[in-house]
């Protein structure tokens, strides 16, 4: 999700920065993107690495798979959300953490309940062994990405 969001958002404004940016340049945001989205991934496995590893075995590692898509897909698409509504700071509703913590414990409780549909778990299953395929792309990506940005910062 994170890697089709940032593609998407960059698609959208590559058009704008041509006019203003060479494209070594626009390459250069594109990497360090990339980068971002190597390292927030990374932070979002280990955060349900470690969910699943604080929570009893019969809650979420019977089903890891299963509950670990449904809740990262929740709480980066509530981000997403979030990140796509408000532009600035400024725009920030005062209460956000408050109704953050909320929305996180009803994520929560919607992976448990919805990790027990039998139909659920199958679909969810099955669109996670599909999507192991970009995974042969992004982490190629990632990583000439991360030895353009190391380049770039050395030179």
């Amino acid at each position: 999700m994170v890697y089709g969001w940032t593609i998407f958002k960059f698609s959208y404004y590559a058009s704008g920065w041509l006019y203003f940016l060479t494209l070594n340049e626009v390459l250069g945001v594109f990497a360090y993107s990339m980068v971002v989205n190597l390292l927030e991934s990374l932070i979002v496995l280990i955060g349900i690495l470690a969910i699943g590893f604080a929570l009893p075995k019969n809650w979420f590692l019977d089903s890891f798979i299963t509950r670990g898509v449904i809740f990262s897909a929740l709480l980066l698409g509530l981000m997403m959300y979030v990140a796509d509504q408000f532009s600035a700071k400024d725009y920030y509703p005062a209460d956000l953490i408050r109704w953050a913590s909320v929305i996180f414990a009803l994520a929560g409780l919607a992976v448990y309940f919805l990790g027990r549909i039998r139909l659920v778990r199958r679909a969810v299953e099955f669109f996670a062994d599909r999507a192991i395929v970009f995974l042969y792309i992004s982490l190629p990506v990632s990583l000439l990405s991360l030895i353009a940005v190391f380049l770039q910062n050395i030179f």
